[in-house]
């Protein structure tokens, strides 16, 4: 049986849909954290580091995730880019009105779902 049709028969979601809706979630709860606290800290530190790269296949961070989310929902009305200070505050400034960050998130989570059924629906045929 394939994973498109026991998500179906049992009415629940892909795991990776669950796993993005849950680090969305928690991303929330740490941009209307006071810009002190420590993952706060790592972020604005992940921004400022210049240097030379690294050798080899980059390493899989949050903010590279969050980019490949971002990246994978065309919506015009909502920031589809996570590379500066600037992108992360304005992220920050669309987090501090529930609201507005639920729209987002429920876009990025539809886009996603659209993603899955249509390379699902490639796979069947």
């Amino acid at each position: 049986m394939k994973n498109n049709a026991l998500y179906q028969k049992t009415g629940e979601s892909s795991t990776s849909l669950t796993i993005l809706e849950v680090r969305w979630r928690l991303f929330s709860h740490i941009l209307r954290q006071a810009i002190n606290t420590p993952p706060n800290v790592a972020m604005t530190k992940y921004f400022q580091t210049e240097g030379s790269k690294q050798r080899g296949r980059p390493k899989t961070s949050t903010v590279t995730t969050l980019r490949r989310d971002l990246k994978s929902h065309n919506n015009n009305h909502w920031p589809t880019r996570l590379h500066s200070i600037k992108d992360l505050d304005h992220l920050r400034d669309i987090a501090q009105n529930r609201s507005d960050w639920k729209h987002m998130t429920t876009a990025i989570y539809r886009s996603a779902q659209a993603e899955t059924s249509v390379d699902v629906a490639a796979d069947e045929h």
